[in-house]
């Protein structure tokens, strides 16, 4: 059977499909075309910039448009066929396919599939793409750690994947894979208002809803416990880099639903302390590496940018509290045989938690705080990030001692 969808290609924001010809399809991929956000009342707008930045680099929206096009739509469509078979079963022939480029990080493309079948409602995916280094090579990284993790913790907590391949358009290497969207998640950014800076959780209309920063912490605290399920205890593995900036974790706030978290990316998972590469078993290699990780853990947690791409802030010490909070809920739920493999749970919550507990209470703030100024420098060099963070770090440490005391 010959594979013939209708395809159309979309942008947030706009009434109308992208066209060939349009002024968005002739706009530049690369340069300072970047989707920023602005605040107009209760709405976020897509302000898109598009006039030509870098007229020696010709490869546009459209180009992308018809690479992604290719992806989906090579050997007959098997990959995103047996993707949507996958989402939904007997669903029918694909009858449309719309591909829609969501927004701009500093690796992927990202394009929003939207798939509608003979007989089921309308399935959704992701095509990650990248059209240049170092994205091209994270393409295949992410791909990779994507598939070792997807069974690594149950029920799962990221993106499943349905496969990855190299399009060559407009004289371009273009590399995409394609996963599972996480409909009904959305991202979240501190936003300033008259109130002082609040949560604000984005929605796809371009509306975004305030929260109170109790109900933040709930978000703040089931991000640790994500991060927590897929950290290794016995060699200090952990999914690093990420950051609340670049949208990296999303939320389903619905009323009518509980609350849940999602990590849509992973760039790397690796022991953040050399003491990892220790060869040894010993409690203390243990209660030192989950020290380094709960210590960076609470400092990455604090960092974001206003509505996303603006200025850096620090954020309060709720998300401090909510993100020591997560991690425990997760290691206690690992010690019950939860999360994981049978060879992957820990002591039981009566032998690691009070033993950890009683580790870092040995240590002061001033002694945390010089822990914490190695530890930045395995972050990728920020000066901006770093000095905002010394502002704060030694109140963050003397917040830490109190909250382990009062455990």
């Amino acid at each position: 059977m010959t594979f013939h969808p209708e395809i159309t290609f979309s942008m947030p924001g706009q009434a109308r499909a992208v066209l060939p010809g349009s002024p968005l399809w002739q706009m530049p991929l690369s340069g300072n075309m970047g989707h920023s956000r602005q605040k107009s009342g209760n709405k976020r707008t897509i302000a898109r910039n598009i006039s030509l930045q870098n007229p020696a680099d010709a490869f546009t929206v459209g180009d992308y448009f018809l690479a992604a096009r290719g992806f989906v739509t090579r050997n007959q469509g098997q990959m995103l066929s047996e993707a949507v078979a996958f989402l939904a079963e007997n669903c029918g022939r694909i009858l449309t396919i719309d591909i829609c480029l969501e927004k701009h990080g500093a690796f992927y493309h990202p394009l929003k599939i939207t798939v509608k079948t003979r007989s089921s409602s309308p399935l959704f995916l992701v095509l990650n793409g990248a059209v240049k280094e170092p994205g091209l090579s994270l393409i295949k990284s992410e791909h990779r750690l994507l598939g070792q993790m997807s069974a690594k913790v149950v029920p799962s907590f990221i993106p499943r994947i349905f496969g990855t391949a190299n399009i060559a358009c407009a004289r371009r290497k273009v590399g995409f894979f394609l996963g599972e969207w996480f409909a009904g998640y959305h991202e979240f950014h501190v936003t300033r208002t008259g109130n002082g800076n609040q949560v604000a959780v984005w929605k796809n209309d371009g509306e975004h809803v305030l929260i109170t920063w109790d109900q933040a912490a709930g978000i703040y605290e089931k991000i640790a416990y994500v991060l927590t399920a897929y950290y290794d205890i016995h060699t200090g593995h952990e999914i690093y880099p990420w950051h609340h900036a670049a949208g990296d974790f999303v939320v389903n706030f619905a009323k009518d639903a509980p609350l849940d978290v999602r990590l849509i990316t992973v760039r790397g998972y690796g022991p953040l302390s050399e003491m990892a590469q220790d060869s040894s078993a010993s409690g203390v290699k243990l209660l030192a590496c989950l020290l380094f990780y709960v210590l960076n853990l609470t400092l990455r947690m604090r960092l974001d940018r206003l509505d996303g791409t603006g200025p850096l802030v620090f954020l309060p010490q709720i998300v401090l509290d909510a993100a020591i909070k997560g991690v425990f809920k997760a290691l206690e739920y690992r010690a019950q045989g939860g999360l994981g493999t049978p060879a992957d749970t820990l002591p039981a919550p009566g032998d690691l938690q009070p033993a950890f507990v009683h580790f870092i209470s040995g240590f002061s703030a001033e002694q945390l705080t010089d822990i914490m100024t190695n530890i930045m420098d395995a972050w990728h060099p920020d000066a901006d990030e770093q000095d905002l963070v010394k502002e704060h770090l030694f109140s963050h440490s003397c917040r830490i001692c109190k909250t382990f005391e009062a455990i």
